[in-house]
């Protein structure tokens, strides 16, 4: 690096450090202002994640009992093909009489009196039946719980088609918050740092204007600006994991224990601290270079 370059560079960092130290009050607001913002969207993020996961999860245990009218175990293998040939199933298990009622009797194990007078199997062989993932939306459920009830041989489809539809409904819900709530914080936090941004630079408004008249190019005006909006992000995006931390602490105090798990960080800390950072410094040089260009172009 040359010398005029080394000499630029230290005067854009001293200037930028010595600006957040005059205006140290709101150099903490802004961060602090960037913080919870970050922390809240955050918050969302791991909502959302979390129920994503459960629903996947639940993708994966039975999502339909298909109940068999009249057949033998040895017409299980050719109903089963049936099944699998149904699009959208992804696996399907046969489940005879006899091993439903000995299900039913682990189930009611301490309680096998309620059985007692029951000389014959009243349950009914079935097939617990998978979806494929992309099938994991209620519509196509629906849709094939319709075409496995089309079978002549299917007695009923049940599945808690009720349940995934609030569930789905649920996450729209959620993401749709997420969004909204992230654009609105996002523009306040922009529209705070670009002002608090901009009272450094109309506080040094003949300062800068000598610099132009000496030749200066508009980055090098900006740069130390840009450098403050970043070091404000940069503390602003480590100050919101322990907003979150704090937070999360607080919100599992008053949650049932069944769902604490939708406020449970889904991410590694350092991967999540990574994140947080890169999203504070981003949002500092954004607000930045949005305040400098406004008063670049009066």
């Amino acid at each position: 690096m040359s010398k005029k370059g080394s000499a630029d560079l230290v005067y854009i960092l001293g200037d930028a450090f010595r600006s957040l130290r005059e205006n140290v009050g709101t150099t903490i607001l802004t961060s602090f202002t960037l913080a919870f913002s970050l922390a809240i969207f955050s918050l969302f993020v791991f909502v959302i994640t979390n129920l994503n996961a459960v629903v996947e999860g639940w993708g994966e245990r039975t999502q339909m009992i298909v109940y068999v009218k009249d057949a033998s175990v040895a017409q299980a293998d050719a109903l089963k093909q049936a099944v699998l040939k149904v699009p959208g199933v992804k696996s399907a298990e046969y489940v005879s009489k006899e091993k439903a009622l000995a299900e039913l009797k682990e189930e009611l194990k301490g309680h096998e009196s309620i059985l007692d007078g029951v000389d014959a199997n009243p349950l009914p062989a079935s097939f617990e039946v998978r979806v494929a993932d992309e099938f994991n939306q209620p519509e196509r459920i629906a849709e094939v719980a319709g075409r496995i009830k089309a079978l002549e041989w299917a007695e009923d489809v049940q599945y808690s088609r009720e349940w995934v539809e609030k569930l789905s409904s649920f996450i729209r819900f959620i993401q749709f918050a997420a969004i909204a709530v992230g654009v609105f914080l996002g523009a306040a936090t922009l529209f705070i740092i670009s002002n608090t941004i901009r009272l450094a630079v109309y506080a040094r408004k003949d300062e800068i204007e000598i610099m132009k008249l000496v030749g200066a190019s508009d980055m090098y005006v900006k740069a130390p600006f840009v450098l403050e909006g970043l070091l404000q992000g940069f503390f602003g995006g480590l100050l919101a994991l322990c907003v979150l931390a704090l937070g999360r602490y607080a919100v599992l105090g008053e949650i049932p224990a069944y769902l604490r798990f939708a406020v449970e960080m889904p991410f590694s800390t350092p991967v999540f601290l990574a994140f947080l950072i890169g999203a504070g410094m981003l949002m500092g040089v954004a607000g930045s270079l949005i305040s400098m260009n406004r008063f670049l172009k009066v």
